[in-house]
């Protein structure tokens, strides 16, 4: 068991507004109750910014519920809040319940939120999410690497296991609660295989989230090379330079296995009936005009990027951008293939025929790529 440190630092409730729209997460707003994580995942890059082990102290910032309700009554509506800051029901929320407090105001303010987790505490709380989905947006994410019980036990030994993981997000799913998993992170080598991979997407599968994500392993510094260089080692008996050559000095995977490995993971999810991005149908009545169209932008790059049109990708990366900002060039969006939804999503009023002709002539000029 971790100490547990209470502190009333004050100050801000939520990180800053991203200066972009999270498309994993739907998020612009990042909260979190406790800093520091009991479950404590060998992975984490958490270990790589402590000189104590990380999973030892977590503070929990006692304070932060009341500041929490006075911020969100400020927010513009529309911006939707994440819980993944430390994972809110690691074992101090048992204690302190301080993420229940922050979902409780959320539920006053009439606020969708995203809570990411690895654990099945998050069910104590069930009545509260359903009364908050029913009145605007609650959504649980799973994390999950691997459904195999050895390899997890030897990755995130003290998360509850991963078939406790797919039980929890089963009982969500009947009880009308938004679901999605994440396989955050991808980890090269243990987690990616063809043993690992198929078998974890057909369980997940079997759950039926809305949809599911990933990243790949990051390693900010030495400090994290040398902890994970040592885990693969531990794990699989694979020397440290398969990871230099896949990494080089980058802090993620080389581009052409991320390139590889999206098409993979896409492909096995096409097989298994999983989406890859949130539905538009899910989110689009919850969140503002501008960030349902950035979403939606930035779903379709993701997509044009795994299948290698680049150029598109760009655009409606450059476009997703300018959205959520404010900018919106209806000249510029008319060019892309969402055009009619985003033209009805962001109820735009300017010359439409004009905007189609343009369309019509570009596509009738030749392929974008």
């Amino acid at each position: 068991m971790a100490y547990y440190l209470e502190e009333r630092p004050g100050g801000p409730a939520l990180a800053p507004r991203r200066p972009t729209i999270n498309e994993l997460f739907l998020s612009t707003y990042q909260t979190g109750a406790y800093a520091g994580c009991e479950i404590g995942c060998h992975y984490c890059d958490g270990w790589s910014f402590n000189t104590r082990p990380f999973n030892e102290v977590v503070r929990a910032f006692v304070d932060l519920p009341e500041r929490f309700a006075e911020h969100i009554k400020t927010l513009p509506e529309g911006e939707l809040i994440a819980f993944n800051l430390a994972d809110p029901y690691q074992p101090a929320e048992r204690t302190y319940r301080l993420t229940r407090q922050m979902l409780q105001a959320c539920h006053l303010a009439q606020r969708p939120v995203l809570i990411q987790t690895k654990s099945h505490a998050v069910l104590e709380d069930l009545t509260l999410l359903q009364r908050m989905n029913e009145d605007n947006l609650a959504i649980v994410m799973f994390s999950i690497l691997t459904v195999d019980p050895l390899l997890s036990e030897k990755l995130e030994s003290k998360a509850p296991p991963p078939s406790i993981r797919l039980e929890a997000l089963n009982t969500l799913r009947r009880a009308g609660i938004p679901t999605a998993v994440s396989l955050i992170p991808v980890i090269p080598y243990l987690t990616d295989t063809d043993r690992q991979l198929p078998v974890t997407l057909e369980a997940i599968a079997a759950v039926e989230p809305q949809w599911v994500c990933w990243e790949y392993l990051w390693q900010p510094n030495e400090r994290h090379r040398l902890r994970m260089a040592e885990l693969l080692n531990r794990l699989g008996n694979y020397p440290a330079a398969y990871y230099r050559e896949l990494y080089g000095t980058e802090m993620q995977p080389g581009a052409e296995y991320r390139r590889e490995m999206n098409r993979e993971i896409m492909g096995r999810c096409e097989q298994f009936g999983l989406r890859v991005r949130a539905p538009l149908e899910l989110y689009k009545q919850h969140l503002s005009p501008t960030n349902t169209a950035a979403l939606l932008l930035k779903h379709q790059a993701f997509e044009d990027h795994v299948k290698g049109r680049e150029l598109l990708a760009g655009r409606h990366t450059h476009l997703a951008d300018a959205v959520f900002k404010g900018e919106i060039d209806e000249a510029a969006l008319a060019v892309s293939p969402l055009w009619p939804a985003l033209r009805e999503i962001l109820s735009l009023t300017a010359s439409h025929s004009r905007l189609d002709d343009m369309l019509q002539r570009l596509q009738q000029s030749g392929p974008q790529e």
